[in-house]
């Protein structure tokens, strides 16, 4: 009996003098360089992103491009990023009468802030990725993530 007390005592004793005080930061919690996501470089754009990370507000503005098209000369897309997560997204098809297209919704960064999602309002329109190449630039993805087919179709940032 006495040794089962000893035993039962040793390992109470052990566990309580491995109890963790949570309020103190560990080195495990601190980030490491390499954990860091990869910010925009915004600095060219006048805006530098916060501290804590990617801003939306910082990253807001007007994004310009033509874009291939297979029946017609080209699409020139204009896409409104609005600070408080609204986007507006313009596709005028050159040489159509009433060839202009416009989409509205919300959106977000992703895959730690390289990667730009629209949410169109309509539920008829597909989401639409961007991989964000710099503060000045997106590139279109098609749905799997990747760079669309054909020539590279970027988007840059207007003043």
């Amino acid at each position: 009996m006495k040794r089962t007390f000893l035993v039962a005592s040793a390992l109470a004793i052990g566990l309580l003098g491995c109890k963790r005080d949570d309020s103190t930061p560990t080195a495990t919690t601190a980030a490491t360089p390499a954990e860091t996501p990869a910010l925009p470089d915004l600095a060219g754009a006048g805006v530098q992103p916060n501290a804590a990370g990617f801003s939306s507000k910082a990253f807001a503005g007007t994004f310009h491009g033509t874009l291939p098209c297979a029946d017609c000369p080209g699409i020139d897309e204009t896409l409104e990023l609005k600070p408080d997560g609204s986007f507006k997204l313009t596709d005028a098809y050159r040489d159509r009468p009433a060839g202009t297209q416009v989409v509205a919704g919300s959106w977000t960064s992703e895959e730690r802030d390289t990667h730009l999602r629209l949410d169109p309002n309509s539920k008829g329109e597909q989401d639409r990725l961007f991989a964000i190449g710099s503060g000045n630039t997106l590139t279109v993805l098609g749905n799997d993530g990747q760079p669309a087919g054909g020539p590279t179709q970027i988007l840059h940032r207007t003043p």
